[in-house]
């Protein structure tokens, strides 16, 4: 049986050890403030819509991508695809800060896509 003040260390340690993974101790970033969001409605086909694949550059992602690529295009008539990791090779990185959103995001915009499939994996 643990005696009583073990527990407690063990307690202490325990709660230390989430505020350092949870990032308690990591600068705090101001949230932007973002109003109502509009869904768009689901295409009823994807034949002859334009769809991009979003890599954030975590490994094997972009193998995941490409083969869900290929499959989308032995399956759907006149798609267009795009990897927008090959058209915009800074893209594909984990976005750390606002900035580096917004700049995935008009990369993205820039494109017109009718869909935007993103995807990571380890």
């Amino acid at each position: 049986m643990m005696k009583k003040g073990s527990l407690v260390l063990l307690l202490i340690g325990g709660l230390l050890l989430l505020g350092l993974s949870t990032g308690a101790v990591a600068k705090q970033e101001k949230i932007p403030k973002v109003g109502p969001v509009e869904v768009n409605p689901h295409p009823k086909s994807l034949e002859g819509k334009t769809v991009l694949l979003r890599w954030n550059g975590k490994f094997n992602g972009d193998k995941y991508l490409s083969y869900l690529g290929e499959c989308l295009t032995k399956q759907v008539k006149h798609l267009k695809l795009i990897k927008l990791w090959e058209v915009e090779k800074s893209s594909a990185s984990i976005s750390k800060d606002l900035q580096a959103s917004e700049q995935v995001a008009a990369a993205v915009a820039k494109l017109k896509p009718d869909l935007v499939i993103a995807a990571q994996a380890d």
